[in-house]
């Protein structure tokens, strides 16, 4: 069940490849994530000695450094990826699989502003052609 999303990520960037990575949380961030409590909007991921992080999780009480759980074989590739220009690392979504929480992380190349027009126009046809399918019904 997914409990946060990042809005903004399919509008600002071209996701690449898409990940499911586990959290290393405290009790207190656990807590927060459930109650939906923290924004995910802007944050990156980084590495940090051969591991992942994502950068400022938190609200404004807490604010951590969140390392991610993923196969060295995961990492490597992430990695390789990272170190050409122009391909970021965001947080798509937090959710529960079980009992745990995991985090869906892409890899992901930032779009320029006639992308995101191209993207804005596709939305309104998309939302006219179901206002017209709803209308012959």
């Amino acid at each position: 069940m997914i409990l946060i999303t990042n809005k903004k990520a399919n509008f600002d960037y071209e996701i690449l490849q898409k990940f499911i990575a586990g959290l290393s949380l405290s009790g207190q961030m656990v807590k927060q994530i459930r109650t939906k409590k923290v924004p995910i909007t802007g944050k990156f991921i980084t590495i940090n000695k051969d591991k992942l992080e994502i950068i400022g999780l938190g609200n404004q009480q807490i604010i951590e450094n969140i390392p991610l759980l993923l196969n060295q074989k995961e990492i490597k590739k992430i990695k390789g990826q990272l170190s050409v220009k122009g391909i970021s690392c965001v947080v798509l979504n937090l959710q529960t699989v079980g009992r745990w929480l995991k985090a869906e992380i892409a890899l992901a190349k930032g779009k320029k502003k006639f992308d995101k027009r191209e993207s804005i126009k596709m939305q309104d046809l998309e939302r006219e052609y179901g206002r017209s399918l709803k209308g012959t019904k």
